[in-house]
């Protein structure tokens, strides 16, 4: 991301660009990894938070402390189907939920 000028950001959001002089962008690839060896690609939907096209932010927040909560958002779930199993304890996440 570093080719791409940054933006202003927008509350917690501090890491944006201005994509303004660009016809195409090139999106990281990111993944959310758990415990037992289980990642969740996220999709590039999911990465970025579109304010305005010189207003583009990665859509993760920073945690300044270890032992806080750590939040897994609603950008990063838009293309997730995500199943709760209550009465087992497990939550289940699968790409390509709502496309």
């Amino acid at each position: 991301m570093s080719r791409y000028p940054k933006a202003q950001p927008i509350s917690i959001l501090d890491t944006c660009y201005d994509f303004t002089k660009f016809s195409s962008v090139s999106v990281p690839k990111i993944s959310i990894f758990f415990s037992g060896g289980v990642e969740v690609p996220i999709a590039a939907k999911g990465i970025l938070y579109v304010n305005t096209i010189s207003q583009v932010c990665l859509a993760f927040a920073g945690n300044t402390d270890d032992t806080e909560v750590g939040i897994f958002g609603n950008t990063q779930q838009k293309t997730l189907q995500v199943v709760y199993d209550g009465v087992g304890g497990k939550l289940g996440l699968a790409t390509g939920g709502c496309t």
